[in-house]
């Protein structure tokens, strides 16, 4: 059998969740029937992905000085070397309009995009809604990761609806059942064995709006003596939160521990996971928490509500609100029993719908799909 050429692009330079989405992908899909490629921003932060060497992946690092140029002039560079590794499918994932442009241009690959966070285009005005119109121009067969998503796409993208499928994220489960010691996450984060962790993994941006659980926090920790915050992740917001933590006057119950590969381990010291987003996707980072079983309070905002069930997997508060926040983290530190019960629930849904083999297998559908349209002589993407 013929291989086909599978070039995953990324030209975000913000780590977060596309990289462990492109991880999963690029090792999963199957060797016998694809040549996988994987071109990426050359920077420290995304050195994890040179493991994926070992793994049949051929690497194109992109100069971290290429990706700083404007826009005119990084097409015709992201051009030539699709043409020198001419793939046969490109699957980009957003924001990444250069490399789309570049992608249109080549005229041969059939393109697939993967719209992570709708929403996030059009916090920025006009200037969002031109990166997504540029983008969507060539009318690439576009990925979401929740129905939500979709219908925005629909109604403020223009995109047709069948030239769009919804893939939603798969977890890496097993990696969750770990034999983790609780105790031994404690000790390295300097926190008494007696205290609950309410926790947050995410990056450090004003999207996942940090500022609320540090607000959320101060009359929680007045009140108790045995709960710690951990929040992980690194970003732009750094300095700034943990100057607002330190003038909570509790400055000791917060952690920050910066950027971590070993997000499993550590949920496995969590009590509550928290995420106060402004605007989402489907957030893979509530994913995981429940795949290691902890309970999930956060904003209903994007694709959060197809995972976090009111009353059943979690607690839904209004973003912005930090007064609802500490109610609601508040209302499971008093029910113990409660949020295990639905941490437990959350565990059980990502077994029946978000793993990482369903989340494979239906975007191999996408790219066969693509691939016999584009043999069948129809337009490329």
């Amino acid at each position: 059998m013929t291989k086909d050429r599978l070039l995953f692009f990324q030209q975000n330079t913000t780590f977060g969740l596309t990289e462990r989405y492109l991880s999963y992908l690029a090792r999963g899909v199957d060797r016998r029937r694809y040549n996988v490629h994987l071109m990426f921003p050359g920077v420290p932060d995304f050195r994890q992905f040179e493991l994926l060497e070992s793994e049949e992946v051929c690497l194109h690092p992109l100069p971290a000085g290429l990706l700083a140029s404007n826009v005119f002039r990084l097409v015709p560079r992201l051009l030539l070397m699709f043409r020198q590794i001419k793939p046969d499918l490109i699957h980009f994932n957003d924001p990444a309009v250069a490399g789309m442009l570049a992608g249109r241009l080549q005229k041969h690959a059939a393109l697939v995009l993967t719209h992570h966070t709708p929403e996030f285009d059009r916090r920025y005005g006009w200037r969002g809604r031109l990166l997504d119109r540029l983008a969507f121009g060539g009318r690439p067969f576009a990925i979401f990761t929740s129905e939500n998503d979709r219908r925005t796409g629909i109604e403020n993208d223009g995109i047709r609806g069948g030239d769009s499928d919804v893939v939603p994220y798969g977890i890496d489960v097993p990696s969750f059942n770990g034999d983790y010691d609780r105790r031994a996450v404690l000790r390295e984060l300097g926190i008494p064995l007696s205290h609950l962790v309410v926790g947050n993994v995410a990056r450090l941006v004003p999207q996942k709006a940090h500022e609320y659980l540090i607000q959320a926090a101060r009359p929680l920790l007045a009140s108790r003596n045995d709960v710690t915050f951990v929040i992980v992740g690194d970003g732009q917001s750094r300095k700034e939160l943990l100057q607002m933590a330190r003038s909570t006057g509790y400055a000791d119950r917060f952690v920050f521990t910066g950027w971590r590969d070993d997000v499993a381990r550590l949920l496995s010291a969590f009590d509550i996971f928290v995420m106060p987003s402004l605007f989402e996707g489907l957030c893979m980072a509530v994913l995981e928490a429940f795949a290691a079983g902890v309970p999930v309070v956060a904003t209903p905002v994007g694709g959060i509500p197809s995972s976090v069930a009111e009353g059943e997997t979690g607690k839904l508060v209004p973003p912005r609100d930090a007064e609802a926040l500490a109610n609601a983290i508040l209302w499971m530190l008093e029910h113990p029993a409660k949020a295990r019960d639905m941490g437990l629930r959350g565990r059980q849904l990502v077994e029946a719908k978000f793993t990482m083999e369903a989340m494979l297998a239906d975007t191999v559908a996408v790219y066969e799909r693509l691939l016999t349209r584009r043999n069948d002589g129809h337009e490329p993407g």
